[in-house]
Order: structure tokens, then C-alpha cells, then sequence
């Protein structure tokens, strides 16, 4: 209920998407606990989004900024967002990203916590390897940088290719500078990563300054054969009589 009320307020400000109506209910006989329903409009998600479209420069930027915003709002309201991945992040009307799911842990309680298991996936910090394991505050940051290493990489994530704790290798269509901010979101080490949602976003906005962003695709479209074969002019020889 503290997290329903939570998304409610957070939903008044930027980065987080309202909904319309609540439901908590117990759960079936001889399961502990209730589930949560919420309901609201719908709006695609980023995961189905990088499924069939090609990410563009733009777009990631934006992406970015817009999930270090929501985080630090959150922050300001005493909550930590620990269930940051494609599936709970919706693209608006506006073309904006915006958080629309549940996954807060009271920044007070942080260091008595436990990561729930509903909240663990992919994007995960790689020092929270189980229940017992210890919270920290950057936890939102890392997966915010994995979000972006995936946009930049393809829609592909290095989790089966690297040993973990070691550092990620930079994403295969990022720009220096870029991978420069994913990588240290995504350090191995919470010390070395960005400790604040704001630096990490005032780290995009000066990219931008310098390097600017367009529409233009990160990985640039596949030509088949066959469309290799259209872009062909066909040459015609003109037959008169003399």
C-alpha cells in the first residue's frame, strides 16, 4: 500500500505514468501474502518498442535522461526504484519515458533490506547475488547504464559473455564519449559507478552539447539482397532508325 501511494505522488511529478485504479487482494489458498493489481491506460513499454524498431540517437539520449530524472525524483521522495528494466518503462504520446510499475525500497530501510526475488532480473546490479545479499544506492544507476549499453549494442545484452566482476566491454555503436557514461554506470563496483541519477544525467546533457543527437538509426538498417537489387538503376538503351 506504502508503494501504491508512493507511485501515486510520483506520478504527479515527471517520470513516473498515473494509473486509475488499485486492487489488493490475498492471494490463493496456501500462499502467503496479495497481489497487486493496477490498472491504467495503455502505452507500449520500451521492450516490445526495441523489438521491432531500430533505436535512434535521439531516442537513446532521451531515454536516458529521462530515466535519470524519474530515479532522482524519486530519490527526493525517499524511495529507491530497484525494478528498472525494459518491461516497466512505457513510451508516451509525447514520446516520453516514463516508469509505470511498482519496485520501491525506502531509501531509511535501504541497509536492513533484501533485494524481493520479483524485483531480480537481468538488469540487476551483479553484487545483489541473492536474498541476503547487501542494498546500496546505485543500484537504480546500473540498470539505467544497462538499459542504455542494450540500446547501443543492438538490443543485445553482455551478460553471457563477460565473468562477473569484471567490466563490460564498451557497446559495439556507442561513441567513446557515450560508452564512457554507460561504463560507468554499469562498474562492477558501486563506488565506481555515478552515485547520483543527477550526475549521471548532467553527464548526458553536456554529450549533448558537445556532440548533439538526430534521428538517425544507432545500428544503421540491414539492405538484403533484395533490396540492394531495387536501389539498382536499370539502364535502358534507346533503339531509333536511322
Amino acid at each position: 500500500e506504502q508503494e501504491v501511494q508512493s507511485l501515486r505522488k510520483l506520478s504527479k511529478l515527471e517520470g513516473f505514468l498515473p494509473y486509475e485504479s488499485m486492487q489488493i487482494v490475498p492471494m490463493e489458498e496456501n500462499d502467503i501474502g496479495y497481489e497487486v493489481y493496477l490498472l491504467s491506460a495503455y502505452r507500449r513499454s520500451l521492450d516490445k518498442f526495441m523489438r521491432k524498431h531500430l533505436m535512434t540517437h535521439l531516442n537513446a539520449v532521451n531515454l536516458g535522461l529521462d530515466l535519470c530524472s524519474a530515479l532522482a525524483a524519486c530519490r527526493r521522495s525517499g524511495w529507491l526504484y530497484a525494478d528498472l528494466k525494459p518491461e516497466n518503462i512505457h513510451i508516451t504520446q509525447n514520446q516520453e519515458y516514463r516508469i509505470g510499475d511498482l519496485g520501491f525500497i525506502s531509501l531509511d530501510s535501504l541497509k536492513y533490506a533484501s533485494l524481493p526475488e520479483k524485483y531480480r532480473s537481468v538488469y540487476t546490479a551483479p553484487e545483489i547475488q541473492d536474498a541476503f545479499s547487501s542494498l546500496n544506492e546505485t543500484i537504480d544507476i546500473y540498470a539505467a547504464g544497462l538499459i542504455l549499453y542494450q540500446a547501443y549494442n543492438n538490443g543485445e545484452l553482455p551478460i553471457d559473455t563477460v565473468t562477473p566482476g569484471e567490466p563490460l566491454p564498451p557497446p559495439a555503436y556507442a561513441d567513446y564519449e557515450m560508452a564512457e557514461i554507460i561504463l560507468k554506470a554499469c562498474a562492477p563496483n558501486p563506488e565506481d559507478r555515478w552515485q547520483d541519477p543527477m550526475e549521471m544525467g548532467q553527464a548526458l546533457v553536456s554529450y549533448m552539447q558537445r556532440n548533439g543527437a538526430n534521428d538517425t538509426p544507432i545500428v544503421p538498417p540491414t539492405i538484403t539482397e533484395t533490396d540492394a537489387a531495387e536501389e539498382i538503376p536499370v539502364q535502358t538503351e534507346a533503339i531509333g532508325n536511322e
